[in-house]
C-alpha cells in the first residue's frame, strides 16, 4: 500500500492492516453444554402439548422403563415418577366418566426431583423406552410416543454435546 493510500485507509475495511493500537479480539472457547438427564427429558414431555393428555397404562410402562434405565435398579421406586404414573393410569381408568383425569403434566412435571439417581440420557435409555412403548402400546393401547421421542432427543443432544 502506498503512503498516500495508507494515510486515507479506514480501519475495518477488507485488506486494511491498520490496527491503531486496537486490541485484536481473542477467540473464545465455546461454552460447554450441560447434558440432559432422563428426568429432564420426562419433564419436557410435561411441558409439551402432550402434558395435557391423560396418563394411560402405555404411558406408565414407558415412564417405568425410563426410571428403571436411569436408576439401574430394575424396580419401580416407591414414590418415584413411575409409581406416580402407574397410580395415575389406574385412577384414570376408574375416573374416566368423571372427566377429572390425571395428566402427563401432573405426573412428569416434577420428574427431575422425583427421579432418584437421575443421570444423563443415553441411546440405551432411549432404546429401552422405545421398546417398552412398542410392547405396551400393542398390548394396552394408548401411548403416543412422546416419552420415547423426548428420550431420543435428549440422547441425541447429549451425544452431540460431547463430540
Amino acid at each position: 500500500m502506498s503512503s498516500h493510500a495508507a494515510a486515507h485507509a479506514q480501519p475495518g475495511r477488507p485488506g486494511d492492516d491498520v490496527t491503531d493500537g486496537a486490541k485484536e479480539e481473542e477467540e473464545e472457547e465455546p461454552a460447554a453444554m450441560e447434558t440432559l438427564t432422563v428426568g429432564q427429558a420426562l419433564r419436557a414431555v410435561a411441558l409439551s402439548p402432550a402434558g395435557a393428555r391423560p396418563v394411560d397404562r402405555a404411558d406408565a410402562a414407558v415412564v417405568e422403563a425410563a426410571e428403571k434405565s436411569a436408576t439401574g435398579l430394575g424396580v419401580v421406586v416407591p414414590g418415584g415418577v413411575a409409581d406416580a404414573a402407574h397410580k395415575a393410569a389406574e385412577t384414570n381408568e376408574h375416573e374416566e366418566a368423571a372427566g377429572e383425569a390425571v395428566t402427563l403434566g401432573d405426573v412428569l412435571g416434577d420428574a427431575t426431583k422425583a427421579m432418584p439417581g437421575d443421570r444423563a440420557a443415553t441411546w440405551v435409555d432411549a432404546e429401552k423406552v422405545a421398546a417398552a412403548m412398542g410392547s405396551s402400546a400393542g398390548r394396552e393401547g394408548g401411548g403416543m410416543g412422546e416419552v420415547a421421542d423426548a428420550m431420543a432427543a435428549a440422547a441425541q443432544i447429549n451425544e452431540t454435546s460431547t463430540l
